[in-house]
């Protein structure tokens, strides 16, 4: 953050309005506050942190901030503070407050806003959260940019339990406290390996023999569909040829059909032909003469209508204006005495309006009269109501000395409530542990069913089994070979070779005897053996659920006991927290008692104060009733005079009447006879300009409408004229053509005929009837030698059909075969990537169980902290070694706390509390320093601001060099520096700084000062 520009007033010392422009100071990079004790320094900073976040050290909201913060010669308090945030941008943070005008304790935050400058615009923001923009909280921002008075060495002083979790939130540490995230991982991936069973447990029968014996069957079925697929084939092509030859003969009895119907709309085109062609003709004669014959005769028409409506209006107009001329004639003399009957008019009004003042005038004064006793009436009530506050107000002081001191009360209550909470604690993990171990006993008796050494009993009766079952396979392919080779030698026979070994001579046929019996007893004994051994496998996993269930018990037994036992410890140290003489911590009842006593006096000093306040409120009412009155007693005064002064200056007004004469008039006929005579003058008045008005509007109409009648007539000649010479056209040209009259051509005409539309028709018409003769003999010279049975079409056609159902048969069956085979091998791929992904989620959860021990109890997160604590204690030496001329150094311990090595004492530590006042002045700074820029350059700060508020009084002078030197070095990294101090040292060091001074009357005054 970057500070710009301060503008405070009406707070705390600084009475008048006082900005501080920082542009300069922070140029120079380091400067300073100087001021005399409470001359208003730290207000200044206190006023940068109140605008930002609505917080202060000295004050929290409970300690009525707002009336405390204000000044108290002052109504208002007002801060408006523009700086930039570590991306650049320029706000605004405007805060104000305001007291109530009738209560001077009361002051309330008037006004609270943000806004960002953009294009010279300052934009209000929809938040007022400096977090957001500054990217710090508060406390941060009290650690790390403007450190209050009294906070300096909080950071060194912290214990480490509390160090510790301010370096998590500083520095986001939460990231690094990840035992909830892999107590979340172990519980899914022991619920996935459970999963993952019982997926695995439904693709237990797949297996590879399965599948081979799959593809044989679908081997199979393809060599049988395929020779069934010859035969089809066969089939189809006889029946398609035989169906090539039946659409051939169809197709030939429908085009002769069609031909036929084609033959007899052949006429009716041809005359529509003839049709055409005569419409053509008159349309290309005689169409263009007719339509503009018909466009003349039209305007013809529509003129002599026109002339006449023009006549008509002429007329009219000419005798309006013939009217005019007599009303304008009938006004003149009353237009002529208009002005002195609008003067007398005036007069009247103002006769009515003296009239109606003196009247109002004397109601004036009765209303005087009484309100004046009424406000005497309303003083005495005041009076008595302040009797009454007196004494309720000495009944409650009684009261509240009697008053039990209600956060005692409240104190021991939390006492035996949290007493309670841990008894319930207590009994609540005692029947869990009950619980468990109930639990822990059915597991005990389930364990109980199966031997003891169950692990080396189940492991050699497998032994046994395999063994057993081994000899059983070794027995049954023996008899499968004897089965084999027994069919081998039935095969055989003279003159033909042998399939083994191809020899055509056969000396010794082997003779053997039937083992199927045999064998199916074979088989029987090895599905006995292998359900033994699936059955020593289904008791293992029983046992091991049982196993893993009861550790799991007892494991959660162990940790309910041990919070029993840290919950019975929290309890008993409560119980020695108990710090109240007055009462008997194994008695609640009797604490009841008096809190009850105490809630029931409470409520009655409540009620009290309740009834006071409706006195007071009463008291108030009363003195605003009273004060009401005395403004009314003076508004009606003034309102006489104002009457008074009215009257005079209406009487003087009148120009044609004498006021003398109207003396005991009544005001409303005055009034009546005014508006009478001036709705009369007006009337004469406005007739008058309107005759005169509608004179000059005529007049011009008369004229334009006569030369309009002229236009017209010499318009309808000429269309005549035109007529007729469209007339002599039409009958010459109907006498050199082919038609009787006019008419006949106007009916011909007349036709709604779409001439291009009926050609394309009738051309399309010839295309297809000539096409369709040329199909029709086709067809007939294709089938001249062909002939068609009907009869042997249905017979192959039937053949087809059986042939096609029995080969879609055959394909359903393929099809399920395949798809059987090929849902076999995706379940066998399925459960080898099943089996793969349970090897992974057991390696995992291996995984998982060592990174939970190492995230236990957040010791990860202490790690971290750590050696960012050691970090800071690096950077915070490269500045405390200068100060203390190599003779101190800061380090971290084993404890995660802060201790000094003293290198004058053969570099042995010490604890940090040894320090002096001004060495802890150095290493808080040095340390205050390193956890700045740590923290700010999180944010990405290019100008990063510091200011401190103590400590400088603390050191000698050759330090105060060292302190100066330090600090003088920040601007170098590109640092701003402010300090508060007192020090005169410092103030003729430090090249600009602020001066504070503080007048009794018009409070501090800001002044910056050049070095």
């Amino acid at each position: 953050m970057l500070p710009l520009k301060l503008t405070i007033e009406g707070l705390y010392s600084y009475q008048t309005r006082q900005t501080i422009d920082f542009s300069e100071l922070t140029q120079a990079g380091l400067f300073g506050i100087f001021g005399a004790v409470g001359s208003g320094k730290s207000s200044i900073l206190e006023a940068v942190s109140f605008s930002l976040y609505g917080e202060t050290e000295r004050m929290n909201s409970k300690d009525s901030r707002a009336y405390n913060m204000m000044n108290l010669r002052s109504n208002r308090s007002f801060i408006e503070f523009d700086f930039q945030n570590y991306e650049n941008r320029t706000f605004r943070t405007v805060r104000e407050f305001r007291r109530n005008a009738k209560r001077f304790d009361d002051v309330k935050v008037y006004n609270t806003c943000f806004y960002e400058e953009k294009n010279g615009e300052w934009i209000p923001l929809e938040h007022t959260n400096a977090s957001q923009i500054l990217g710090l909280s508060y406390e941060n921002f009290k650690r790390t940019i403007i450190i209050p008075q009294g906070q300096f060495k909080e950071f060194l002083e912290l214990g480490a339990r509390d160090r510790t979790q301010m370096m998590k939130e500083i520095f986001g540490l939460h990231k690094y406290d990840l035992q909830d995230k892999v107590s979340t991982k172990v519980s899914e991936t022991k619920y996935d390996l459970a999963e993952l069973e019982g997926k695995l447990g439904t693709f237990e029968e797949v297996s590879g023999e399965l599948i081979n014996q799959k593809n044989e069957e679908l081997n199979l079925s393809k060599i049988n569909f395929g020779k069934e697929k010859e035969v089809h084939n066969q089939l189809e092509t006889n029946f398609q040829k035989l169906k090539n030859l039946k659409t051939d003969f169809d197709n030939l009895k429908i085009k002769e059909a069609e031909f036929i119907i084609k033959e007899t709309e052949n006429e009716k085109f041809q005359k529509l032909e003839q049709r055409l062609e005569v419409f053509e003709t008159a349309e290309r004669n005689f169409k263009s003469l007719l339509t503009e014959r018909k466009r003349l005769s039209s305007e013809i028409t529509q003129n002599v209508k026109t002339q006449e409506s023009t006549k008509s209006e002429f007329d009219a107009l000419s005798e309006t204006l013939n009217q005019l001329k007599q009303n304008i004639s009938a006004l003149e003399n009353d237009f002529a005495q208009l002005e002195n009957s609008k003067q007398k008019a005036v007069d009247l009004l103002n006769v009515s309006k003296v009239l109606d003042f003196k009247t109002q005038k004397n109601l004036l004064l009765e209303r005087i009269e009484k309100g004046e006793k009424t406000i005497s009436d309303s003083k005495q009530k005041e009076i008595e109501i302040q009797k009454t506050i007196d004494v309720e107000s000495k009944s409650i002081s009684d009261l509240k000395s009697k008053k039990t001191d209600t956060k005692i009360l409240m104190e021991v209550e939390s006492w035996f409530q949290i007493r309670q909470n841990y008894q319930t604690e207590l009994s609540n993990f005692q029947k869990n542990i009950l619980s468990k171990s109930e639990e822990i006993a059915k597991q005990q008796i389930l364990l109980n069913e199966f031997p003891e050494n169950w692990k080396e009993e189940f492991s050699s009766r497998n032994i046994v089994l395999n063994e057993k079952k081994l000899n059983h396979q070794n027995k049954k392919s023996h008899l499968e070979l004897v089965q084999k080779l027994s069919e081998f030698a039935q095969n055989i026979e003279n003159g033909k070779p042998c399939p083994l070994c191809g020899s055509l001579e056969h000396p010794e046929i082997l003779v053997s005897e039937n083992v199927s019996e045999s064998m199916k007893s074979l088989n029987g004994e090895i599905v006995e053996i292998e359900k033994s051994i699936e059955k020593i496998k289904t008791d293992e996993k029983q046992i091991e659920k049982i196993l893993e269930l009861k550790q799991l018990l007892e494991n959660q037994k162990v940790e309910l006991e041990n919070q029993k036992e840290e919950s019975d410890k929290k309890r008993r140290l409560h119980s020695d927290q108990f710090i109240w003489n007055q009462f008997d911590k194994e008695d609640e009842t009797q604490f009841s008692t008096q809190k009850t006593e105490a809630f029931a006096l409470e409520q009655k000093i409540s009620s009290a104060e309740k009834l006071l306040d409706e006195h007071r409120k009463t008291l108030e009412n009363q003195q605003k009733e009273t004060k009401r009155f005395e403004e009314a007693i003076v508004d009606f005064k003034n309102k006489k005079i104002s009457l008074e002064t009215s009257i005079s200056d209406l009487k003087h007004s009148l120009k044609v009447l004498d006021f003398k004469d109207f003396e005991s008039a009544n005001s409303s006929e005055i009034k009546s006879e005014s508006e009478n005579l001036s709705i009369k003058n007006s009337s004469v008045e406005n007739q008058y300009k309107q005759f005169q008005k509608d004179l000059l509007e005529t007049t011009p109409k008369v004229a334009s409408k006569e030369t309009l009648l002229s236009q017209i007539s010499k318009q309808i000649d000429e269309l005549q004229k035109a007529k007729g010479e469209i007339d002599e056209n039409l009958e010459s040209v109907l006498s050199k053509s082919s038609f009787s009259n006019l008419e006949e051509i106007e009916t011909i005409l007349s036709q709604d005929l779409d001439i291009q539309t009926s050609r394309k028709e009738i051309q399309d018409f010839k295309i297809s009837f000539s096409t369709l003769k040329e199909i029709i003999n086709s067809l007939k010279l294709k089938l001249k030698e062909s002939n068609f049975d009907e009869s042997d079409f249905v017979a192959k056609e039937n053949d087809f059909l059986i042939s096609q159902e029995n080969i879609s048969q055959l394909q359903k069956q393929l099809t399920i075969i395949e798809q059987q085979l090929l849902d076999f091998q995706k379940s066998f791929e399925t459960k080898k990537e099943l089996i793969l992904e349970q090897n992974k989620l057991l390696l995992r959860k291996a995984d998982l169980d060592t990174l939970s021990n190492l995230f236990k109890g957040a010791g990860f997160v202490q790690y971290v902290s750590s050696i960012y604590l050691k970090q800071l204690c690096d950077n915070a030496n490269i500045r405390f070694h200068r100060m203390t001329r190599n003779q101190l150094s800061l380090q971290i311990n084993d404890k995660n706390e802060f201790e000094i090595i003293d290198y004058l004492n053969e570099g042995k530590t010490r604890s940090v509390k040894t320090l002096s006042g001004g060495q802890s002045f150095q290493v808080s700074l040095s340390l205050a320093l390193a956890l700045a820029e740590s923290v700010q350059s999180q944010a990405k700060s290019e100008r990063n601001f510091f200011f401190i508020d103590e400590g400088f009084g603390t050191q000698d002078p050759e330090s105060v060099n060292l302190v100066f030197e330090t600090l003088m070095n920040l601007q170098k990294e590109n640092r701003i520096v402010g300090i508060i101090s007192h020090v005169e040292e410092l103030k003729e060091k430090i090249p600009m700084s602020l001066n504070i001074t503080k007048d009794e009357e018009t409070g501090s005054k800001i002044e910056m000062i050049l070095s």
